[in-house]
């Protein structure tokens, strides 16, 4: 019998891929280095780090970031009158018609016990997941799409572990929670979204469709990977036996795992992405979750989309919604299926909301005076955070703005929030949510309170 012999398409994917491999353990990214080792990036960077957990009822987080400044506080709870005298009347939603229902006048359903009216897509999200929903309202500060950066840093308000500098949301969760969750890398993982950075270094965005590649379940190329693994740890290992401390290499001892473990890994993670096929945001969030279910990052990043830059028209805003949905729900069902909904905090932030009063297009300009934070977590008290005011104090309102924020009843009854604060105050709250302790909180964030009616 004749061998198969290997087709130019074959050979050509085979040395891809070895070389991929070859410059992930080489001069690659950090984090695939960590995750095909099983060695924490901390390490692989040189830097020291704690071998005993912190105390604390810690959670993953899921943070979705764009810069294009979605219109997603246009359609959601806390942006449609509930009575005639009601000055949300001159909030202006997609006229019904033409297939497009239920976003006119919106439609009443739950959040938990809290009643609530918005976009009618909003209601048909799982009832569960609708039980952990929060939606909270905010300014940003900021209607310039490259201001992303300050606003994923509260314009500075985000401090370093010393309580000094400045760091990014997604930056700070991570290093406040890595340690309690135990995960192999210490720093966020982006599949998607905007870039971030950590530390002051860019976090690559690692598509979905290229970890799958990387992992897909080929007995030679899983071979491939725990010999570069175990050629990685053995030379790492001589260099510390000769230039480490006792502690760490008791920590590499730690985390050099078996040949049989780091197969496992791959194994793990090649199985749990197999009907991943693109990098959309439903791909985005089935690869997010797959890495927090194999303990790998404490915090991912990406990128899912409301309705984008919408200047000329609102067309996008209802479909981008549409799909909006069953990203988060695809994400809610990886969750339960990986046992994680209680493990997990997702929110999005963007770089500014949308005007709720159409420009002379039909279309929607950049406010950052209100963005819309769409929160989930079993830390979170379902329902409405704050409120929206017109700008305009007399008259038809010409916009409108977030309010303050009463921080006990979660209300814009009675402020102690102020409008310049909530920003801050929400990054607080979400701190909070996933497990850090409020001496822990105060360091990292300066200014603005924790929301305390938001949390369950």
């Amino acid at each position: 019998m004749c061998d198969k012999k290997i087709t130019a398409f074959e050979q050509q994917y085979l040395t891809r891929r070895h070389a991929l491999i070859k410059s992930i353990l080489g001069v690659g990214s950090v984090q695939l280095r960590s995750l095909i080792t099983g060695v924490p990036a901390a390490l692989l960077l040189g830097n020291s780090h704690r071998a005993l957990a912190d105390e604390g009822d810690f959670k993953y987080t899921i943070f979705s970031h764009l810069s294009d400044g979605d219109p997603l506080n246009a359609n959601a709870p806390g942006t449609y009158a509930e009575n005639n005298a009601d000055p949300r009347n001159y909030v202006q939603h997609r006229s019904d018609g033409g297939g497009v229902t239920g976003y006119e006048n919106g439609v009443d359903f739950n959040l938990g016990a809290a009643r609530v009216k918005a976009a009618e897509p909003w209601s048909t999200l799982p009832e569960d997941l609708r039980s952990r929903l929060g939606f909270w309202h905010h300014g940003t500060y900021t209607n310039a799409h490259s201001d992303h950066r300050h606003v994923i840093r509260f314009h500075g308000a985000i401090k370093d572990q010393n309580g000094a500098g400045s760091a990014q949301l997604a930056e700070a969760m991570a290093d406040e929670t890595y340690q309690g969750l135990n995960t192999i890398l210490k720093e966020p993982l982006s599949v998607g979204g905007s870039s971030i950075t950590y530390r002051g270094r860019a976090i690559p965005v690692l598509r979905p469709s290229a970890i799958k590649e990387l992992f897909a379940s080929s007995a030679a190329n899983l071979d491939e990977m725990v010999a570069l693994r175990d050629h990685f740890i053995d030379s790492t290992y001589k260099k510390m036996k000769r230039e480490g401390t006792p502690a760490q290499l008791k920590f590499l001892d730690r985390y050099a795992l078996s040949r049989v473990d780091a197969q496992e890994i791959a194994t793990n993670l090649g199985s749990l992405i197999t009907d991943i096929e693109e990098d959309n945001p439903s791909d985005q969030v089935k690869m997010a979750v797959a890495l927090l279910q194999l303990g790998i990052a404490p915090t991912v990043t990406l990128g899912i989309r409301f309705g984008g830059d919408n200047h000329g028209s609102i067309d996008n805003e209802v479909e981008q919604t549409g799909y909006a949905m069953k990203d988060l729900t695809i994400m809610w069902d990886k969750l339960k299926a990986a046992n994680l909904q209680d493990k997990v905090v997702f929110a999005s932030l963007n770089v500014f909301g949308r005007t709720l009063r159409y420009n002379t297009n039909g279309g929607r300009n950049h406010n950052g005076m209100h963005h819309t934070m769409l929160v989930a977590g079993s830390s979170i008290k379902p329902g409405v955070v704050g409120g929206i005011e017109p700008t305009k104090p007399t008259g038809t309102p010409v916009e409108f703005k977030a309010t303050g924020i009463n921080s006990n009843n979660r209300t814009s009854n009675n402020p102690d929030i102020a409008y310049r604060d909530t920003l801050v105050s929400a990054g607080k709250t979400l701190a909070k949510a996933a497990g850090l302790s409020n001496e822990r909180i105060n360091i990292r964030f300066n200014g603005g309170k924790i929301i305390t009616g938001a949390l369950s």
